[in-house]
C-alpha cells in the first residue's frame, strides 16, 4: 500500500493539443506500483483549454469542481459540473474549455497500453 497527498506530486505543465493555463499531476503510476492504470488530475484555470486530441487508451474521468465545455470532433459541446462522470472511448477527439471564472478540476484514470 502507498498513501501520498497530491501535494507531493509534482504539478506539470500541458503543452500538448495547444492546451493553455492548465496542469496535471501523475498521482498513481507504475513507479507506484500500479500495474494496469494510472490515475491523473488536471486542472484548467479560467480561460484555459486542452484542446481537439484523441488517444489510443480509453478514459475514465470523475469532475472534481468547477464547470468545463467538453468538445467533440464535430463542434459539439456539453457542459461539466462538479459531480459528473465521463467515459471517453479509445481514438475519440474531445477537449475542453473552461470558459468560467473557477478552477476546472478532474480525475482522470487510463489503462497502460501494451
Amino acid at each position: 500500500m502507498k498513501v501520498k497527498h497530491l501535494t507531493d506530486v509534482k504539478e506539470e505543465i500541458v503543452t500538448k493539443a495547444n492546451s493553455t493555463k492548465t496542469t496535471v499531476r501523475w498521482l498513481i503510476t507504475k513507479d507506484d506500483g500500479a500495474k494496469g492504470f494510472a490515475t491523473r488530475m488536471f486542472e484548467i484555470q479560467p480561460g484555459g483549454q486542452v484542446g481537439l486530441h484523441n488517444h489510443a487508451e480509453d478514459h475514465q474521468i470523475f469532475v472534481l469542481q468547477g464547470k468545463c465545455q467538453l468538445i467533440d470532433e464535430k463542434g459539439n459541446k456539453v457542459e461539466l459540473k462538479n459531480g459528473d462522470v465521463i467515459y471517453i472511448p479509445p481514438k475519440e477527439k474531445h477537449g475542453f474549455e473552461n470558459h468560467g471564472d473557477e478552477t476546472f478540476a478532474f480525475i482522470c484514470v487510463i489503462p497502460y497500453l501494451k
